[in-house]
C-alpha cells in the first residue's frame, strides 16, 4: 500500500502518473539526485570537467596505463594516472593553454567548450609481468583503435609505448611515424638480459617493423650512448634540433605516414622543472620549449595518439612534476582541439 501511495503521488522515472485518469494526479518531474544539486557540487575529479559527448564517440579518450615493473631506477610511475587526474580538477583556473603562441586559434575558448572527452579509466596491469602486460596493453590499444577518437595514454614507465603502438598499428593498419621526446634513447638490445624493458622500447618498435627508421624523430637523447645515436640516425649522429628543423622533419614524416604517435617522457625536461620522475638526468628542456615541440607535432595534422610516461608521484612530494604533467596534458588536449578545428 505504501509503495502504491508513493507511485501515485510521485510517478516513476518514466511516467509522472500511473492512473487511468489524471484528475487527482499532480505531475512531478523526476530528477537524478545529482541534478538537484547542480551548481553546489565539486567538478568531476579530472581533466577540467571536459564533458563527455551526449551521443556517439568522444573527441578524446584518456586511458591510464599504470605499469612500471620494468623501471630500472626509481619505480612509482604507476601512480601517475591518478596524480594527473588529481591536478587537473580546476576548470576555471586551468582550462586554457599556456599563452606562448598558437596564433592559429583566432580566439581562445576553454577546453570544456572545444572538446568532448571520456576518461576511460585505468588498465588492470599494475603487478603483471611485462610479457603478460604486453598482451593486455596491445589488446586494449587494438580495440580502441577502431574508434574515431584521439587517444591519450598516461603511464606508467616508457615500456608501455611499445605494446600500445603495436596494438594501434594492428588495429588501424597504415604507416606510422613516431616522435620520441626523451632524455634516453631506450635503444638497448636488452636490459639485464630482459628483452622487454623501458630501456629497450624504441629498439623493439623498430625491430617489429612498426615504424621505419626514417620515420622516427627522437629528440634530446642527451644521455644516449654514441653508438645508439648513430644507429638511429643511419650512421650519423642524431641532430640536435632547433624548433625550425624539428618542424621541418615532422612535415617530412607526415608526408610519408598516415599516423604520427607522440611519446613524451617527462625526463626530457630539466630536473628542476620536473623533479618527480623515475630516472632524472642533468640538463634537458624547459617546459615552454617542450610545449613548442609538441605544438609542432600537432601542426602536421597526423597526430592521433599520444602518451605521457615516467612521471613518478612517489618522488614528487610538492607536485612540481605533476603540474608540469598537467600543462603537457593541457597542451596535448589543445592540440587535439586544433586538429578538430582544422578538420571542420
Amino acid at each position: 500500500m505504501r509503495a502504491i501511495f508513493f507511485l501515485f503521488f510521485f510517478g516513476t522515472p518514466h511516467s509522472a502518473c500511473l492512473c487511468e485518469s489524471s484528475q487527482w494526479c499532480i505531475p512531478v518531474k523526476i530528477m537524478a539526485l545529482r541534478d538537484r544539486l547542480n551548481g553546489y557540487l565539486k567538478l568531476p575529479e579530472a581533466f577540467w570537467g571536459i564533458p563527455p559527448p551526449t551521443s556517439g564517440e568522444p573527441d578524446v579518450g584518456i586511458l591510464g596505463v599504470p605499469h612500471d615493473l620494468t623501471s630500472s631506477y626509481l619505480p612509482g610511475c604507476r601512480f601517475a594516472p591518478r596524480e594527473i587526474r588529481k591536478v587537473t580538477t580546476s576548470r576555471w583556473t586551468h582550462s586554457y593553454p599556456l599563452t606562448v603562441g598558437y596564433d592559429e586559434f583566432k580566439e581562445f575558448e576553454p577546453l570544456t567548450d572545444m572538446l568532448t572527452l571520456e576518461d576511460i579509466g585505468d588498465l588492470e596491469i599494475e603487478l603483471r609481468q611485462p610479457e603478460q602486460a604486453m598482451y593486455d596493453m596491445a589488446g586494449a590499444a587494438e580495440r580502441l583503435a577502431s574508434s574515431s577518437s584521439h587517444l591519450y595514454f598516461i603511464g606508467g614507465d616508457h615500456y608501455i609505448t611499445y605494446p600500445l603502438i603495436k596494438g594501434l598499428e594492428k588495429g588501424t593498419g597504415g604507416n606510422y611515424g613516431i616522435v620520441y621526446l626523451d632524455a634516453h634513447a631506450d635503444f638497448n638490445p636488452d636490459y639485464g638480459g630482459y628483452q622487454l624493458s623501458h630501456a629497450t622500447t624504441l629498439r623493439r618498435i623498430l625491430e617489429d617493423d612498426i615504424v621505419d627508421k626514417q620515420d622516427i624523430l627522437a629528440h634530446d637523447l642527451r644521455t644516449a650512448p654514441p653508438e645508439h645515436r648513430k644507429e638511429l640516425a643511419g650512421g650519423e649522429d642524431v641532430p640536435i634540433h632547433t624548433l625550425e628543423s624539428f618542424s621541418e622533419t615532422i612535415r617530412e614524416i607526415a608526408d610519408r605516414t598516415d599516423y604520427i604517435y607522440v611519446s613524451i617522457d617527462i625526463d626530457v625536461l630539466k630536473p628542476d622543472v620536473a623533479p618527480g620522475i623515475s630516472h632524472p638526468e642533468a640538463g634537458g628542456l624547459e617546459l615552454v620549449e617542450l610545449l613548442q615541440f609538441i605544438r609542432a607535432c600537432f601542426e602536421s595534422n597526423k597526430v592521433k595518439y599520444v602518451d605521457l610516461v615516467e612521471l613518478n608521484p612517489m618522488r614528487d612530494p610538492n607536485s612540481i612534476a605533476a603540474v608540469a604533467g598537467r600543462e603537457i596534458t593541457k597542451e596535448v588536449l589543445t592540440g587535439f582541439a586544433y586538429h578538430k578545428w582544422q578538420s571542420e
